[in-house]
């Protein structure tokens, strides 16, 4: 098969998904001060939606590993 070109209604589409998961997402975490929230789901369908629909695009989303303490050139405790 030939290599193709995303056409430009194929990502529109993808686009329209990507905001559209982020926008409940968004909504579904946003709580007013009332305290009365305005849509009330399991968010996680939502977010492999998401999370899909931003590979499709190329993004990739990765959480960046974080490290608490480095004790590499510490000496501290070693008799």
């Amino acid at each position: 098969m030939d290599d193709q070109e995303p056409s430009k209604v194929e990502t529109i589409v993808k686009v329209c998904v990507l905001l559209w998961s982020a926008t409940l997402l968004s909504l579904s975490y946003y709580e007013p001060p009332d305290g009365k929230k305005l849509v009330d789901f399991d968010p996680t369908f939502i977010a492999s939606i998401f999370s899909a629909s931003t590979a499709s695009l190329g993004f990739q989303i990765k959480k960046k590993k974080d490290t608490i303490v480095d004790n590499k050139n510490n000496k501290v405790g070693i008799k």
